[in-house]
């Protein structure tokens, strides 16, 4: 049976090539970085800003097959973007408006009292297998057993679901320009 083990340094390049490959095709990071190129070069970068300060509060989460991760932040934890802004200058000069309104509506939605999880993300030769569920599990059990909310943005439809099942309920929808439909949601405290 897969467990969930709490990645260290020495997984962190694991981490984010699964997250390389399970974001490859979702909606909004496609639309931060339509360019295949610009995805896997830039999308490394982002990927490592945040699992590598993910990883320094062991809140880093993954499959010890290594086929999944489930990337979190602390209540009132203050993500550092200075690593990414060079990248900004790739986004897409025509999307760079609604992106940063993406960016300011992300921030102004974000409760200051709950664990964010930034990341969940399953190699896709791997999906269909419960891994989500799994990580979600025992992420959140971690989380139950401090009586904490956690919240998540979902840009993709298909994931949803998943979320609900594990508690999560929707709370705000936005879109801005021809970006993908974001979706907020926020799990009560247990």
């Amino acid at each position: 049976m897969n467990k969930i083990i709490a990645y260290s340094k020495e997984e962190q390049s694991v981490a984010v090539n699964i997250l390389l490959l399970a974001f490859s095709g979702d909606p909004f990071q496609r639309y931060l970085m339509p360019d295949p190129s610009i995805y896997f070069r830039n999308s490394t970068i982002w990927f490592n800003n945040v699992a590598s300060q993910s990883i320094l509060i062991k809140a880093l989460l993954g499959t010890e097959d290594r086929s999944g991760v489930a990337l979190w932040f602390p209540p009132k934890h203050v993500v550092q973007f200075e690593d990414i802004e060079g990248t900004y200058k790739d986004l897409p000069i025509a999307s760079q408006k609604s992106i940063f309104q993406y960016f300011a509506e992300f921030e102004k939605n974000k409760p200051k009292d709950a664990w964010y999880l930034e990341y969940l993300g399953v190699d896709p030769r791997s999906h269909s297998l419960g891994l989500g569920s799994l990580l979600l599990k025992s992420s959140l059990a971690k989380i139950d057993d401090l009586h904490q909310p956690a919240y998540l943005e979902s840009s993709n439809p298909r994931n949803m679901s998943l979320y609900e099942r594990h508690g999560f309920k929707a709370v705000t929808k936005f879109q801005f320009g021809d970006g993908p439909l974001i979706n907020t949601m926020y799990r009560e405290a247990r």
